[in-house]
C-alpha cells in the first residue's frame, strides 16, 4: 500500500510591485539647514503585552526633532491623523517646492 498524500508546497505568486513614479525631491540630502524644510514620517510596530501596537512619527530633518507622534493597537488612517494632530508647529510655514 502506498500513500498518495503530498505535503503542501509554497507556490510563489508574481504580483506587480507597488512602486509609484514620484520624483525624488530629497535625493538623500538628509542634512537640512532650515527648520521645517523637510519633515519625514515613519510607521513602525512594537510588541506590548503580547500584542502588536503601532507608532507613527513625524521628524524634522533640520534638528532630528520628533514634532508629532501617535500610538495605538491599529495601523489605520486614524493613527496617522492623530500624529498629524499632535504637531504643535505650523506646517504652513514650510518651504514646499514641487
Amino acid at each position: 500500500m502506498v500513500s498518495t498524500y503530498t505535503v503542501a508546497q509554497f507556490k510563489p505568486h508574481s504580483s506587480p510591485c507597488n512602486e509609484s513614479h514620484q520624483k525624488n525631491e530629497l535625493n538623500r540630502k538628509f542634512d537640512q539647514t532650515e527648520e521645517l524644510a523637510v519633515v519625514v514620517s515613519d510607521l513602525t510596530y512594537v510588541r506590548v503585552n503580547q500584542k502588536w501596537h503601532y507608532i507613527c512619527l513625524f521628524v524634522d530633518l533640520f534638528n532630528r526633532e520628533m514634532i508629532g507622534f501617535s500610538a495605538g493597537p491599529n495601523k489605520d488612517a486614524a493613527l496617522v491623523y492623530r500624529a498629524f494632530a499632535s504637531i504643535q508647529k505650523d506646517l504652513r510655514k514650510m518651504n514646499i517646492s514641487i
